[in-house]
């Protein structure tokens, strides 16, 4: 095709890949141009993303009911190993919540068939609000579906085609005199200058939030390094799934006691003693108050059932029916917008 006299003989295709055939490194200049068109709208898929995982972060480390929520489960923990090896404990791993599901009770039945029930039970009796934790942080379950590594690996992205841009403009400049109509060094490097403000910005974004995952695994034992530790969208997945199985188990137990023979009308059970299902071992542990009922509770029984306790029930009834958020990844904006 290079030695082809009458180049508007060819068909039109021929022309077109005779002319592109004098354009010095094509490839390399093709991929800055695609870099260029996808970069507002790389950015403005990742930001948002990094901004749910900060919050999920500050709300997870700031949820009071959450922080009680665990307290009480350390205690019961602490309450049924009583003075072996495993009792006393100051903490334990955050995957052991999902395990509490699947420990059956040594007097299995409808209303506490499981150690997750009988926690179930406990919180609703403190404090109903605490079995709807997962209302303190409206992020978490979003950032369940992030993969931050994947964020982490977007982002080195834009910044290394950031340096081949650069590199290309460079190598440009040494090797002949642009003609007329190359316009490419004209356009490329304006607009390198533009855009290392906004990449900058979302690299020290990301590195900001590696810092807010690191400290919030730390606060609850985890190593995010570790290999046999969960990754962020695990983690956060963890505690959704616990949050999810709990408000199930407090409806459950809810709805058994309300069909027991031996409960009394309008009122919840009495204190935990009088019912040999619940009793425990008293500790000197100060955990322990957390698994009695607060004081007054027989005579606040009345306003509870009607009110905090009736509240949290409608509550957990209207979240089980509510429709999840599919688990998916959102189709690319350079589809959507054309």
């Amino acid at each position: 095709m290079k030695d082809f006299q009458d180049i508007s003989k060819l068909a039109k295709a021929d022309q077109y890949l005779s002319a592109i055939m004098t354009i010095s490194r094509l490839p390399q200049r093709l991929e800055c141009m695609i870099y260029r068109q996808k970069l507002e709208l790389e950015i403005e898929e990742i930001r948002p993303d990094l901004k749910t995982v900060h919050d999920a972060c500050k709300e997870l480390r700031a949820s009071a009911r959450f922080k009680l929520t665990l307290r009480a489960v350390l205690a019961v923990g602490n309450a049924l190993n009583g003075s072996s090896f495993r009792g006393g404990a100051c903490g334990f791993r955050l995957e052991a919540l999902a395990k509490m599901k699947e420990t059956r009770t040594a007097k299995g039945g409808p209303e506490c068939p499981t150690l997750l029930h009988y926690v179930a039970r406990v919180l609703v009796r403190t404090d109903p609000s605490l079995t709807l934790f997962i209302d303190e942080m409206p992020s978490v379950e979003s950032a369940a579906r992030i993969s931050f590594p994947t964020l982490q690996q977007n982002v080195q992205s834009l910044l290394t085609s950031l340096d081949k841009v650069k590199e290309e403009i460079s190598v440009l400049k040494q090797i002949r005199t642009p003609s007329d109509n190359d316009k490419f060094v004209a356009i490329m490097q304006p607009f390198t200058l533009e855009v290392a403000q906004s990449v900058d910005a979302l690299n020290k974004m990301a590195a900001l939030v590696e810092i807010d995952l690191r400290a919030l695994y730390s606060y609850y034992g985890e190593d995010l390094d570790s290999p046999e530790g969960p990754k962020p969208d695990d983690f956060f997945g963890m505690i959704c799934s616990f949050s999810s199985s709990l408000q199930k188990a407090a409806l459950e137990t809810h709805d058994a006691q309300k069909k027991g023979p031996n409960l009394a009308k309008g009122k919840m059970s009495s204190s935990p003693r009088n019912d040999p299902e619940e009793t425990v071992k008293a500790q000197e542990d100060p955990s322990h108050d957390l698994l009695m009922p607060p004081a007054g509770i027989h005579e606040r029984s009345a306003s509870i059932g009607r009110g905090d306790f009736d509240e949290t029930i409608r509550t957990l009834r209207e979240v089980l029916k509510r429709p999840r958020a599919p688990r998916f990844i959102p189709a690319n904006k350079i589809f959507v917008d054309g």
